[in-house]
């Protein structure tokens, strides 16, 4: 068998609170450094540098220091394709992307033009090539790169209302879906970069967050979306916006549809302290929305409970682009940080429920614990 290297990815990290960082991380400092290749998802811009763009969403700058953290703790790539990358205007796409650089932590998904967006961070082990792309593909335009404009890499998806009945005020089935040029860039750029890679990741900033009939649903756009970068040549495929989703194969691929939460804390949604009249609207659409009434404990966490439950994913990869894959259950603890669980010390309610969101979905990939009961195995 060809050597094998480990590929370990986590989900959005919001580095944000006041405080030091690293305690955030102390429950799983030690399973994270295990990884050949370690991946995480940047949310947020980090500079000093703030110019805020008109997003009603708008997260406020995160300190550069704070991603030191991620390079003590062997990050080897971020992708920061996602939809606030643009909150703080072009400085905060550049300087997040030109920190992250210093520190030695490859990106993909945002830069200075649309052209150093797309390219891929690709980072070398044992000689093996793992490469990464990252892609926006939740919005909002004013985020996207341009020739000429710093901002995310992006795939176009539409949406469309059709009413159920034929009557007016009727309500609507709603259908999301990539446009054909954005689908056709993803092809393209998928297809482009597998030729220099052994095993290319293609990563999305997808679906939405909280919203919708049960936790870890899935937008009609996200499951053909993940079909096509697999078509097209990726590896794995994995996905992120704040919760938990369902686990697939295609084609003997692995697709990881939301790795959930990671460490993510911040105080931009908590009453107090991002008064912005943006930030207010947005709040009071949430609560006519049922989505909360902006109370949380602790106050730097502004998501559900079901969010504190997420995972490390995990791949075994080698020249030959088989993949075996797996992940290691985690929870968000009360004080922000991301706890490692075993099979009897909490991992069970994280199986029971990214399994249900799997069978949900009509996915039939299967679940088992290994042996010493710490991480689970997925298989088609």
């Amino acid at each position: 068998m060809d050597k094998r290297i480990s590929i370990y990815a986590v989900g959005d990290l919001i580095l944000d609170e006041p405080g030091p960082m690293e305690p955030y991380f102390d429950l799983c400092r030690e399973e994270l450094e295990k990884a050949d290749v370690m991946i995480g998802h940047v949310e947020v811009p980090h500079t000093k540098r703030y110019l805020p763009s008109c997003i009603d969403i708008q997260a406020p700058p995160s300190k550069p220091e704070h991603l030191d953290v991620l390079a003590q703790l062997g990050f080897d790539i971020a992708t920061v394709g996602g939809n606030h990358l643009y909150d703080c205007g072009p400085y905060g796409v550049v300087d997040t992307v030109e920190k992250l650089n210093q520190i030695g932590i490859q990106t993909a998904g945002g830069g200075a033009t649309i052209y150093e967006a797309r390219k891929p961070a690709v980072v070398e082990r044992g000689g093996i090539r793992i490469g990464v792309l990252s892609f926006n593909a939740t919005g909002p335009k004013l985020g996207w790169a341009t020739s000429i404009k710093p901002g995310t890499s992006y795939i176009d998806v539409e949406t469309s209302y059709q009413p159920v009945m034929d009557m007016p005020h009727s309500p609507c089935r709603i259908y999301s879906y990539m446009t054909q040029d954005g689908e056709r860039i993803l092809r393209e750029e998928v297809a482009k970069y597998k030729k220099e890679c052994d095993i290319l990741i293609a990563a999305f900033h997808k679906g939405q967050a909280g919203k919708g009939p049960n936790p870890g649903w899935l937008c009609s756009y996200e499951v053909p979306m993940a079909h096509a970068a697999v078509d097209a040549g990726a590896d794995i495929v994995i996905g992120h916006h704040h919760m938990l989703k369902g686990i697939e194969f295609y084609k003997g691929k692995p697709i990881f549809h939301g790795l959930g939460n990671f460490v993510t804390v911040t105080y931009a949604m908590t009453p107090g302290y991002n008064e912005t009249d943006e930030m207010k609207a947005y709040m009071e659409r949430r609560v006519k929305e049922g989505r909360g009434q902006a109370q949380y404990d602790p106050p730097y966490y502004p998501w559900g409970p079901e969010t504190r439950l997420t995972m490390i994913a995990g791949f075994e990869a080698g020249k030959d682009g088989e993949v075996e894959a797996g992940f290691i259950p985690c929870r968000i603890n009360n004080k922000g940080g991301v706890q490692v669980c075993s099979r009897d010390d909490g991992g069970q309610e994280i199986f029971e429920f990214v399994e249900n969101l799997t069978k949900d979905m009509g996915f039939e990939t299967g679940f088992c614990w290994d042996e010493d009961g710490k991480k689970v195995v997925v298989k088609p």
